[in-house]
């Protein structure tokens, strides 16, 4: 019923969703007349897969069939089959970051396969997506609840906190606090707050309040992805605002700014803006109105001489 699924299921069309969309998010497998499985539905390893006896997920999602392994479970690229790509891509923001050269550089001393796994005992190398959403802590067991320790939902347009999010950041900065300072967890957390909230603010609760303002005045139809600024809406906040703010959170600078930040504000203002402004001149107004977008009206003659005499001294022009 979300917007990816009128995209794969109608948009695109069925056979893409069976070969794409479910193979990670799962299916209902079904069961045809004659006792085989439905071939639209199965085979997947979908996590949210629904199976004919009501049983629901697919461990080899993680456990590959044949070996059952936990160490493929901590692999980084085990968990890089779903999340990747334009929409998620935390399998490219770890392989960026800090945590994920280091992982590179000391595989060999992270122990991966041994039955007991505790960072800060067993491994203190590097951590992999394992180590901070499911493995264990010495105050936390093993968990496969992967939100246990999120605290911001990064996925809807317009980020939101999680239900009892202050145990989960806590939760989730008992991890950081295995290798990392108090200070230099609270300053993390610190950043990534103002991310979200910039993004917040600047850029989704204005474009959602445009997005509102159209349907409720009937410029657009109740048919999603029927008019082009529901695709530069949809890729605003679907694609480049989740990147940004996902990159913010498992520390990928290029991904939080270059394929993040940049990128809103260049679909934001050259794009969303624009269309918004031919369905209906003035439309905007009231949610451009805030000091966030006051650079638009001008830079300042002195601000512009600061930004001149800079590369000047350093660039001798």
């Amino acid at each position: 019923g979300s917007l990816d699924n009128v995209l794969g299921e109608m948009v695109e069309g069925g056979p893409a969703a069976d070969a794409g969309c479910k193979q990670c998010h799962g299916s209902t497998v079904g069961v045809k007349s004659d006792g085989k499985l439905d071939p639209t539905t199965w085979p997947n390893s979908g996590v949210g897969r629904i199976n004919p006896d009501g049983s629901q997920g697919a461990c080899s999602a993680c456990h590959f069939r044949h070996t059952f392994a936990v160490s493929q479970a901590r692999e980084p690229e085990t968990c890089g089959k779903c999340h990747m790509g334009p929409d998620h891509p935390q399998i490219e923001i770890y392989n960026e970051s800090k945590h994920g050269i280091a992982f590179k550089a000391y595989r060999s001393k992270m122990d991966l396969d041994k039955d007991k796994w505790v960072v800060g005992e067993d491994y203190t190398a590097a951590p992999t997506c394992a180590t901070c959403h499911m493995s264990a802590t010495p105050e936390q067991p093993v968990t496969h609840d992967v939100g246990a320790r999120i605290s911001w939902t990064l996925r809807p347009p317009i980020s939101v906190k999680q239900e009892n999010w202050e145990d989960k950041r806590s939760n989730m900065k008992n991890v950081c606090g295995q290798c990392h300072s108090g200070s230099y967890v609270d300053n993390f957390y610190s950043q990534y707050d103002g991310v979200v909230d910039l993004y917040n603010e600047k850029f989704a609760k204005p474009a959602k309040s445009i997005m509102d303002k159209l349907h409720a005045e009937k410029l657009l139809t109740e048919t999603p992805f029927d008019e082009k600024i529901e695709w530069t809406y949809y890729l605003l906040w679907h694609h480049e605002g989740r990147r940004a703010r996902m990159g913010a959170s498992m520390l990928g600078p290029d991904y939080t700014q270059w394929h993040g930040f940049f990128e809103v504000a260049h679909r934001f203002y050259t794009e969303f803006i624009p269309e918004a402004e031919e369905l209906e001149k003035g439309i905007t107004q009231e949610a451009l109105s805030s000091d966030f977008h006051k650079w638009r009206s001008g830079v300042s003659k002195e601000d512009r001489e600061k930004i001149l005499e800079f590369y000047r001294n350093r660039y001798g022009q």
